[in-house]
């Protein structure tokens, strides 16, 4: 078909000859050449995806629809690699997204996630409720297994058979809905930009027509690094958020360090990266030290692998407030009495924890053991601290204190008052 078409365009061609000479016409049958080039390159690339998919197909097992069993920290088998499949296909929920067989610590956590996601209880256990959520979720999009030969290499933090050689092994492989092949919603909730075809995705005819009619489109590979802009950062004393844009799709990480210039490629300078993607782009960085300046990098990486970083820029944490060394200010203070029971009322001028010292004999000694006293409320600063078991007829003594967050004291002079007959 394409040659017929190629005649069909010579005749204009060789007419148009006639009248712009020789050279005009070479570069016409020159850029002919160029495009029957380009088709046939076309037609052989859907060749191949279309042989790799039938010589793949025929080793896949049927697809699973159900997870059979609880499992828990520790569980092994098949089913967990169905459980870590499911998992890691949200970025926020596995983005560590190791398929190991193995239920540990970084499944757990993945767990808990799908549970806190879903309005379940989150144990970090899949028990009834969440076997049930995931098994509605595993009928719509089912998870299927074909043959490879690999060396695991991956590992769950805390699994105790991570990067064992396992030779011939099932690879998972998810059961896409042959419509979000070419859905451009579902493209780009899922941070494409064109058509992907897993090698174990079998086309129905209708879809592998449409995907074959953008060929065209999708047959150039992306060479070209996402564009950084919008670069902020703010601080507090300990850490810092910082934010930017990317022209396209991508991934983020921000380097940083208290030494200029931050070396991106160095093992030891700390980095802190989100694994979801989208464009635009906020990364929390913890564990700073108060008025400190540093120096950061940020970096995103497109589907493609293709990865831009930004120039080196600067932000300050914030200064640690100064130390509170002044006692709070006691005034107000009061005692009421009946015959055997008593109130101590006064205000604090920040807030702070009130306390009562009391006894028949003065002068007070606030550390005997004799001494009794009762604690009010902490952290207010209108104070009410009743106490009881009085003798009637009695003259009592007695010390207000005052104690604020940072420990300092106040204490007031001490005073009595007399119980009632």
């Amino acid at each position: 078909m394409a040659v017929a078409v190629v005649g069909s365009m010579l005749t204009p061609v060789a007419s148009f000859a006639q009248g712009t000479g020789t050279s005009s016409t070479d570069t016409l049958l020159q850029q002919i050449a160029a495009l029957l080039k380009q088709l046939n390159t076309l037609q052989a690339q859907v060749d191949a995806l279309k042989s790799e998919q039938k010589e793949v197909a025929g080793d896949i097992k049927d697809a699973i629809k159900e997870l059979r069993s609880e499992m828990e920290p520790g569980s092994k088998g098949e089913m967990v690699e169905v459980l870590q499949a499911m998992l890691a296909a949200d970025p926020e929920i596995y983005p560590e997204g190791l398929i190991t067989g193995y239920f540990g610590m970084l499944t757990k956590k993945a767990v808990q996630k799908f549970q806190k996601k879903h309005g379940l209880a989150q144990p970090g256990r899949v028990g009834p409720l969440t076997l049930k959520k995931l098994n509605e979720l595993l009928k719509k999009n089912p998870v299927a297994f074909e043959t490879a030969t690999s060396t695991d290499g991956n590992h769950d933090n805390g699994d105790d058979n991570s990067g064992k050689a396992i030779g011939k092994k099932n690879r998972l492989c998810a059961v896409v809905p042959p419509g979000h092949l070419i859905a451009p919603g579902w493209l780009k909730k899922n941070g494409e930009n064109r058509p992907v075809i897993l090698a174990c995705q079998v086309l129905p005819r209708g879809i592998e027509k449409k995907l074959n009619a953008t060929s065209t489109a999708t047959s150039t590979p992306d060479v070209t690094a996402p564009v950084i802009s919008g670069i902020s950062a703010s601080a507090s004393t300990t850490s810092a958020t910082v934010s930017w844009t990317t022209n396209e799709v991508a991934t983020g990480k921000v380097y940083w360090s208290a030494a200029s210039p931050v070396d991106v490629s160095a093992t030891s300078t700390a980095s802190t990266a989100h694994f979801g993607t989208g464009t635009s782009h906020s990364v929390n960085v913890a564990g700073l030290t108060a008025s400190t300046v540093y120096y950061y990098v940020v970096e995103s990486s497109d589907a493609s692998g293709n990865k831009a970083n930004s120039t080196q820029a600067t932000f300050t944490t914030a200064s640690l407030p100064p130390a509170d060394t002044t006692a709070p200010v006691i005034s107000g203070a009061s005692v009421t009495a009946s015959s055997t029971n008593a109130a101590a009322a006064f205000t604090t001028n920040e807030a702070a924890t009130g306390k009562i010292y009391y006894g028949t004999a003065t002068p007070l000694s606030l550390t005997a053991t004799s001494t009794l006293s009762v604690t009010g409320s902490s952290g207010v600063t209108s104070h009410s601290i009743p106490f009881s078991g009085l003798t009637a007829s009695t003259t009592y003594y007695y010390v207000i204190e005052a104690k604020d967050a940072a420990s300092n004291t106040a204490v007031l002079t001490e005073s009595s008052f007399v119980t009632t007959q």
